[in-house]
């Protein structure tokens, strides 16, 4: 009977070693992922505070197209184009219009990106992005212009 216990004790304590290995493990994996989260948020935070845009121009022109000179006036490159979130609201409608990156009407494309030197394609400090947006209707008063990472500017028309 004695060496029972003996072998029941050495089980239990086996166990609860690979039980607190276990809890360890799980501990460890949990502050890494985290601390990497915590890292990844803190870049975000980082990038938005050096993005900055501006629209220095509007324009409306026949067939239905608003044209918006915009200057990145930040510190960063912008280049997830298909990201961006452009709003119009006219004088009568009360909700915003929403419009996706295309060619075709309820949509908006990029004309031009001035001087696209040093990254093609890319909207890097200081450039000027001039984009159309195609509406239908009465012609927008307003326009907002929005980031991928949440930084926007707005102006009347």
């Amino acid at each position: 009977m004695g060496s029972a216990t003996i072998v029941a004790t050495a089980f239990a304590l086996i166990l609860l070693m690979i039980t607190a290995y276990f809890l360890v493990g799980v501990v460890l994996t949990t502050a890494e992922v985290v601390s990497m989260a915590q890292g990844e948020q803190i870049n975000q935070q980082e990038l938005r505070i050096r993005t900055s845009i501006g629209i220095n121009q509007t324009s409306v022109l026949p067939p239905e197209t608003l044209y918006v000179e915009v200057i990145n006036d930040g510190k960063t490159t912008i280049s997830d184009f298909e990201y961006f979130d452009i709003y119009t609201g006219s004088n009568t409608s009360k909700t915003p219009v929403y419009y996706q990156k295309g060619d075709g009407t309820g949509e908006w494309n990029i004309v031009s990106i001035k001087p696209d030197i040093i990254n093609p394609e890319q909207f890097d400090p200081q450039e000027i992005m001039n984009i159309s947006v195609r509406y239908s209707g009465e012609a927008p008063a307003w326009i907002q212009i929005t980031t991928p990472n949440g930084v926007s500017a707005s102006a009347y028309t």
